[in-house]
């Protein structure tokens, strides 16, 4: 117990253990948050070298893979990562390599390199389940065709004209139709001329790997704060 020169007493051997467990638990919190403030402006610095280097931007996906594991008072350590799933698709732009037949971005039979220009969005990308969308079209163009030449095999068995069943019968009038083929050594999803004798238009074209060269320096940025 001690006392001051004015006759007040006080327990300083009290405060001092109060002082202390006190300590033990505002400054870890406060240590917490500190660091914390550190990781998301390093968050925020990577998003905005993201929109720099990342030919036509992340899309909104793509930004919602980059998240802060908090620190907290216990454990007073932060990280800035991505998501698995982003990861998948980053890995190739953070460490560069190749992708292929069956990797992240990849189908089952091909992978794809570059769609025509009017189909990407302002990320350039194509649309979400673009490819999908053409490649069932395909598909069901080729049925139909198939359908059709039989019809016509049918006709000319019988003498008849097989005018109403060729496909320029058939087809909307805004509809060339579309295929999957190899022409001149390119392979991918072809739109055909609306006029015969006119030029193909490639949609979609695949190879069997593509090669990427390391390009987002994932520690480049400092925190922004």
């Amino acid at each position: 117990m001690a006392k001051d020169d004015f006759g007040f007493e006080f327990d300083l051997k009290g405060f001092t253990e109060s002082l202390t467990k006190i300590e033990k638990q505002v400054l870890p919190t406060a240590q917490a948050g500190f660091l914390n403030g550190i990781a998301f402006g390093a968050r925020r610095s990577l998003l905005a070298y993201a929109e720099k280097n990342i030919e036509g931007s992340p899309n909104a996906w793509t930004k919602r893979g980059f998240v802060v594991k908090k620190a907290t008072a216990a454990n007073p350590e932060y990280s800035v990562e991505i998501l698995p799933e982003q990861a998948k698709y980053m890995q190739y732009l953070v460490n560069g390599g190749e992708r292929r037949v069956g990797d992240p971005g990849a189908t089952k039979y091909d992978v794809r390199v570059d769609s025509a220009d009017e189909t990407k969005n302002r990320f350039g990308n194509s649309p979400r389940h673009y490819l999908s969308r053409i490649s069932k079209k395909a598909k069901r163009e080729k049925d139909k065709r198939g359908k059709l030449a039989a019809r016509r095999d049918k006709l000319r068995a019988s003498g008849k004209s097989v005018a109403a069943a060729t496909w320029g019968a058939q087809k909307k009038s805004t509809d060339s139709g579309i295929f999957f083929g190899k022409i001149r050594n390119t392979r991918g999803y072809w739109q055909r001329p609306e006029q015969r004798g006119g030029k193909l238009k490639l949609l979609v074209r695949f190879a069997d790997a593509a090669k990427y060269d390391a390009s987002f320096k994932w520690t480049t940025p400092s925190p922004a704060t």
